[in-house]
C-alpha cells in the first residue's frame, strides 16, 4: 500500500543501516502488553542516537502486522493492518540490516524468529531452537545439568499425576513466563495441593515440580559475547526477599492494570551491583559460562539462581531474552561495569549485522553443500 511504502521509503532515504524491532503478540493480551512496554522503552531510547533508522513491526492479537512511526496510540492506531504474507514481503522489501526481536509470548520467541532466520535476516540474541529449549524449564535445566551446573531435584508431572517428593516443592508451568501459574506448596496452613496443581496447569500440561531451595539469596547473574567470542560475567542483580515472600511472584516483576495486562516495571526489593564475593562470583560465572555453552546461545544470555544459606548457587531457569530498555536487566547488570545501554545495544547490533554479511559472503564464494543436516556457518 502507499503508506507502507511511504514508510520503507523514508527509512532507506537516509542510507543508514535499518533496524526493525518486532513485538507485540498472537497469543495474549498479557503477551502483548509485556512487548509493547518494552518494545516502546527501548525504540525511544535508540532512536535519539542517530545511528541507525529504527523501524517498529507489530504483530497484532488477529495476527496482521502493522509498521507504526512509533508508540503513540494515534501511531499505532492509525498504521495499516497487513497478512503476514503481505508483511514479509513489506519487511524484504525494507532490507533491514537486523531483528530486534521483543516478543515474549511462546511463538514469538520461537515460531517469528524462525521466519526471519529463513528469510536470511540476521538477529540479535538466540535463535529458535535456543528460545524453545528455554523456555521449557524441564528441559533446559536436564540440559545444563548434564554440562555440570547444579539443579534442584526435580519432577515432571501431567494431569493426573500426583508429587512424589515432600513438601515444601514449588510448582511451575514448564511453558510460560514472568512467575504465572507458579506456587510454593509448603502443605502447611491448610494449603491446598489440588488448588496448587490446578493453578500451574491452567498455563501448560507439564508442570515441573521442584525441590524447594531455602531462601539464602535469589540473584540473576548474565554473560555476554565479546568480539572475539570469550563470555564476560557481568555485574549480578539481587532480589531481596523473606521469608514472608520467599519466592519472586508476578506481582514482583510487572504493575498491570485492572484487567491484569501489563503497563510497567515493578521498582525496589532489588540491587545491583550485588555484594558478591570472590567465592560466590567464580561460582556464579561458572554457573553461568556453563549454561551459556550447555543451552547453545548466542550473543548473551540471563539465569535465574538461588543460592542457598549455604552459599551453594543452584540454576532456576533461563532467561534468554533482552529488550535493550534503559531499565532491562542486561543494561542495568552492564551499567554496573560502567557500560553505557547505547554501547551494549550496538555492540550486539553490529556482531548481529556482521554474522548476517559473513552468511552471506560465504554462501556467495561456495558452492552448494553436499552433505550435512545444517548449514555451515
Amino acid at each position: 500500500s502507499s503508506q507502507t511504502q511511504a514508510t520503507i521509503a523514508a527509512l532507506q532515504a537516509s542510507g543508514k543501516s535499518i533496524v526493525l524491532h518486532v513485538c507485540g503478540s498472537a497469543v495474549s493480551e498479557y503477551y502483548e502488553g509485556v512487548s509493547a512496554y518494552y518494545a516502546s522503552q527501548c525504540f525511544e531510547t535508540v532512536i535519539t542516537h542517530g545511528t541507525y533508522e529504527h523501524c517498529i513491526a507489530m504483530v497484532h492479537m488477529d495476527s496482521t502486522w502493522s509498521f507504526p512511526k512509533d508508540f503513540s496510540n494515534e501511531a499505532k492506531t492509525g498504521a495499516e493492518r497487513l497478512s503476514l504474507p503481505d508483511a514479509m514481503k513489506a519487511i524484504q522489501q525494507m532490507l533491514p540490516a537486523v531483528i530486534v526481536p521483543h516478543m515474549f509470548c511462546l511463538p514469538g520467541m520461537t515460531t517469528y524468529r524462525a521466519i526471519f532466520d529463513a528469510l536470511k535476516i540476521p538477529l540479535v540474541g538466540n535463535d529458535a531452537g535456543v528460545m524453545a529449549l528455554s523456555t521449557n524449564k524441564a528441559q533446559s535445566r536436564a540440559v545444563v545439568s548434564a554440562g555440570g551446573v547444579p539443579v534442584p531435584d526435580a519432577e515432571i508431572l501431567r494431569k493426573g499425576d500426583t508429587p512424589k517428593m515432600q513438601p515444601p516443592f514449588v510448582l511451575k508451568p514448564c511453558n510460560e513466563d514472568n512467575s504465572l501459574g507458579i506456587t510454593l506448596f509448603t502443605g502447611q496452613d491448610g494449603q491446598s495441593l489440588q488448588e496448587a496443581l490446578e493453578t500451574a496447569f491452567k498455563f501448560d500440561t507439564e508442570v515441573l515440580c521442584e525441590r524447594y531451595i531455602a531462601l539464602g539469596r535469589e540473584v540473576r547473574c548474565s554473560v555476554l559475547e565479546r568480539t572475539d567470542g570469550s563470555l564476560e560475567f557481568l555485574p549480578c542483580l539481587e532480589y531481596f526477599l523473606s521469608e514472608e515472600n520467599p519466592i519472586r511472584a508476578s506481582k514482583d516483576k510487572l504493575v498491570t492494570d485492572c484487567r491484569g495486562v501489563p503497563v510497567t516495571v515493578t521498582t525496589g526489593g532489588r540491587k545491583c551491583p550485588a555484594d558478591i564475593d570472590d567465592k560466590l562470583r567464580e561460582k556464579l560465572e561458572r554457573l553461568a559460562t556453563r549454561s551459556h555453552q550447555a543451552l547453545g546461545c548466542r550473543d548473551y544470555s540471563l539465569y535465574d539462581v538461588r543460592i542457598d544459606p549455604q552459599g551453594e548457587p543452584y540454576f532456576l531457569e533461563a532467561c534468554l531474552y533482552c529488550s535493550f530498555a534503559p531499565k532491562s536487566v542486561i543494561v542495568g547488570m552492564a551499567a554496573g561495569k560502567g557500560t553505557e545501554q547505547k554501547e551494549v545495544f550496538e555492540t550486539l547490533v553490529n556482531r548481529a549485522i556482521a554474522r548476517g554479511q559473513k552468511r552471506g559472503q560465504k554462501r556467495a564464494a561456495e558452492e552448494p553443500q553436499l552433505l550435512g543436516m545444517k548449514a555451515s556457518s
